[in-house]
């Protein structure tokens, strides 16, 4: 994704990994091969793979520098031992994006965590001999109290051992603000609930000069969910709330300025949400 500038707030993003992950009937329990079909006949072509068919899926954070502050909108996956096979890769790529937007872990104020799933929270600690610390030292956590309390007492592969390694170590050390829904932490940056994805999954809102971005997190992951929106993922919590949070979303800001910024999406990654008949399509922003 290319910079943005919104208002007075600039917005990058640093990658992890990208590239085609899973077809859409295993994505998408719900999908039907028509469906599947004529959902791909209107996304962009860039968004799947033509000869496997697997869509391409980003892992990346967003970096959001205000005239006052520096945040960080989901962690990736990181750097940490035990987790499953398919999260083993080079994660090196993401410290040297930070680095390649001018900055360095101490330079971060605040980081928001859309859920508690393993690739939103991993680059949140390091593991400095044998033991996981704050990779951001500066940093407040912004975490959801509804997500955080739902993960003290379950467990699921979606959040693995990532909980333990970069949930708890934050808490611990007295950085993170566990948060109600729809908490304004200042005049620029506040969280829209948005359940059904987790149990306490929010979208970061940003507003600046009249401008308005919304951090989506995994309220959707590919573009043919604003063509069918009640296609929940295979890691939704509760698919039903989830295809209705996202239809409630697209209600709300569909056809208005607001610039969608959605995590899992490939560059370049923001757009507008447009009604399409008795759906929706999403309109990608033109690379720069």
């Amino acid at each position: 994704m290319h910079r943005i500038q919104l208002g007075d707030a600039s917005i990058a993003s640093i990658i992890e990994r990208d590239g085609p992950v899973r077809t859409a009937d295993v994505m998408f329990p719900r999908a039907t091969p028509e469906g599947i079909a004529r959902a791909l006949s209107k996304v962009p072509a860039f968004t799947f793979d033509a000869e496997t068919k697997k869509l391409n899926i980003t892992y990346q954070s967003f970096v959001v520098k205000m005239p006052n502050c520096t945040a960080l909108i989901d962690t990736c996956v990181g750097d940490h031992p035990n987790y499953p096979d398919w999260l083993n890769y080079d994660k090196s790529p993401w410290l040297a994006g930070l680095t390649a937007n001018g900055l360095g872990v101490e330079d971060i104020d605040y980081v928001f965590c859309t859920h508690m799933h393993i690739d939103h929270v991993g680059w949140n600690t390091r593991t400095i001999d044998g033991r996981h610390v704050p990779t951001f030292p500066n940093a407040k956590y912004i975490f959801s109290r509804k997500e955080y309390e739902h993960w003290k007492t379950h467990e699921a592969p979606s959040v693995g051992p990532s909980f333990e390694a970069c949930v708890n170590p934050i808490v611990e050390a007295g950085q993170a603000l566990l948060v109600e829904d729809n908490h304004v932490l200042s005049n620029e940056l506040s969280i829209i609930p948005s359940a059904g994805h987790s149990a306490g999954h929010v979208c970061v809102s940003l507003r600046s000069r009249g401008r308005h971005a919304l951090f989506t997190g995994d309220m959707m992951h590919h573009a043919i969910q604003c063509v069918e929106p009640d296609w929940s993922t295979m890691f939704c919590l509760d698919a039903d709330q989830a295809a209705r949070t996202r239809r409630g979303v697209f209600e709300r800001y569909a056809d208005t300025d607001t610039l969608f910024v959605p995590t899992h999406f490939p560059a370049p990654t923001a757009g507008r949400v447009r009604r399409d008949g008795d759906s929706w399509r999403f309109d990608f922003l033109e690379p720069a």
